[in-house]
C-alpha cells in the first residue's frame, strides 16, 4: 500500500467511521466466497444499486443508455421510483449493504434527499453518482440528508467535458462541487473520470483539476465496453439465462492510446504519492493489463471470474431487479426482495457463474470483480 492510499483511507475512516464496518463485512464475504459460491444461495447483498430514475437531462457520448436501441438500455422508459417502493426495499433487505443511488440522473428525482435520509436511518452507507447539473441547487439538502459519498462524473477540463456532455455542463458541475464542499456536513467528495477516446490524453489535467477543487479522491474508470464479437460468442453458446442485445456509444474505444493512459497513471501515482486526493483506478489494472483492456477487448484482463451476482442487487425505478443487463429476476412490487435475491432465476445465474467464472460479455463489464 502506498502513502497516498493510506492517507486517503485514513481520511475516509476519520470522516465516515461507518466505512470501517462496511470494509470489514465485505472482506469477510470475499474470503468465504470460494467455499460458498456453488450453492447458488447468497446472504444479503453487499451493495444495492438503485436506479432511482431513468430520466436524464444529458446525452453523454460514452453512455450506452443514451445511444442504444435495445429496450432495456434506453432512457426515459419508466420515470421515477415511487417512495413506497423504495421504502419497501429498504425494509425488506437485512443487514447493512452499501446503497448506491444512480440514474439516469439521480438528482432529478424529487425525493432523492428523503430517500438518502431513510436509508441512513436504517444504518446504510450511502453513495450517489451525479453529472453535477443539479448539484448546486440541491447541495444543501443532499448534505443534510447524511449522504456518505458523492461521486461527480468529470470527463476532463472545461472544453473536453463540455464536448462529451454538452455546453455549460462543466460550469454547472463546478459550481455544484463548490456548493457541496462549502457545506459543514458535506459527504466525502470524489471525481470519477470515464476514460475513452474523447479524453484519454487528459488524465493529468483532470488530476490537477481534482486537486484544485479539493475533493477527497479521484477515480479513473476504464470504460465499460462491448464488442459485437462478445455478443456473438455469448449468443452462440445459447445460455438459458438470457440473450444479449447490442448496445451502442458515440465513441471509439479502439482509438484509446493504452500506452499513453498507462504512462499518465504512473505519473499521477508518483505526483500523489504523499498527498491528497486519493487516487483510485477501476478496475485496478497494471500497465500490461491496460494494454490488454483496450487492444484486446474480448480477452479477460486481470480478472477471470466475477462475484457480481453475490454482491449486487440492481433495482430499476419500476421495481425490476436486474442482475445483468436488461434481464430481470423479478419485480419488487410483486415479491419480497429477498425471495427474488435467492429465487430460482438468481440461483441459476450464480451457479452458471460459479461454474464458468465469467461469460463472454463480462470481459469489459464494470462490475467484474476478482473471486
Amino acid at each position: 500500500m502506498n502513502a497516498n492510499f493510506m492517507l486517503g483511507l485514513w481520511n475516509i475512516v476519520r470522516r465516515r467511521p461507518l466505512a470501517v464496518s462496511v470494509f470489514a463485512q465485505n472482506l469477510a464475504r470475499r474470503a468465504l466466497h470460494p467455499y460458498t459460491k456453488h450453492r447458488g444461495w447468497s446472504a444479503s447483498p453487499e451493495q444495492i444499486t438503485l436506479v432511482v430514475t431513468d430520466i436524464c437531462n444529458l446525452r453523454c457520448k460514452m453512455c450506452h443508455l443514451a445511444f442504444s436501441d435495445a429496450p432495456g438500455y434506453q432512457l426515459s422508459r419508466v420515470g421515477n421510483m415511487p417512495p413506497e417502493l423504495f421504502r419497501k426495499l429498504m425494509d425488506e433487505v437485512p443487514g447493512h449493504p452499501i446503497v448506491t443511488f444512480t440514474g439516469g440522473e439521480a438528482l432529478l428525482h424529487p425525493n432523492i434527499a428523503d430517500f438518502i435520509a431513510y436509508a441512513k436511518s436504517r444504518g446504510h452507507f450511502c453513495t450517489l453518482t451525479t453529472n453535477g447539473w443539479m448539484l448546486e441547487k440541491r447541495a444543501k439538502e443532499i448534505c443534510e440528508s447524511g449522504l456518505d459519498a458523492l461521486i461527480v462524473s468529470v470527463d476532463g477540463p472545461r472544453e473536453i467535458h463540455n464536448r462529451v456532455r454538452g455546453n455549460k455542463s462543466f460550469e454547472r458541475l463546478s459550481a455544484g462541487l463548490d456548493a457541496v464542499l462549502s457545506q459543514p456536513k458535506r459527504p466525502l467528495a470524489f471525481v470519477s473520470m470515464a476514460i475513452s477516446d474523447l479524453n484519454h490524453d487528459q488524465l493529468l489535467p483532470t488530476y490537477e483539476l481534482a486537486r484544485s477543487w479539493g475533493v477527497d479522491g479521484i477515480n479513473f474508470n476504464h470504460l465499460w465496453m462491448q464488442t459485437s464479437g462478445m455478443v456473438e460468442t455469448y449468443n452462440r453458446a445459447r445460455f438459458s439465462i438470457f440473450a444479449a442485445d447490442e448496445v451502442a456509444w458515440d465513441i471509439h474505444p479502439e482509438k484509446v492510446d493504452a500506452a499513453q493512459v498507462a504512462r499518465a497513471l504512473d505519473e499521477i501515482y508518483q505526483r500523489a504519492r504523499f498527498s491528497a486526493p486519493l487516487i483510485l483506478q477501476t478496475p485496478d489494472l497494471t500497465r500490461r493489463d491496460i494494454g490488454i483492456w483496450y487492444r484486446e477487448p474480448e480477452r479477460p484482463a486481470k480478472y477471470d471470474s466475477t462475484r457480481c451476482a453475490w454482491i449486487r442487487m440492481r433495482v430499476w425505478p419500476d421495481g425490476e431487479i436486474k442482475p445483468c443487463r436488461e434481464w430481470s429476476a423479478g419485480n419488487l412490487g410483486q415479491d419480497h426482495a429477498m425471495e427474488i435475491w435467492n429465487g430460482e432465476k438468481f440461483r441459476e445465474f450464480r451457479q452458471l457463474l460459479a461454474t464458468r467464472g465469467t461469460l463472454p460479455i463480462c470481459a469489459r463489464c464494470c462490475y467484474i470483480a476478482h473471486r
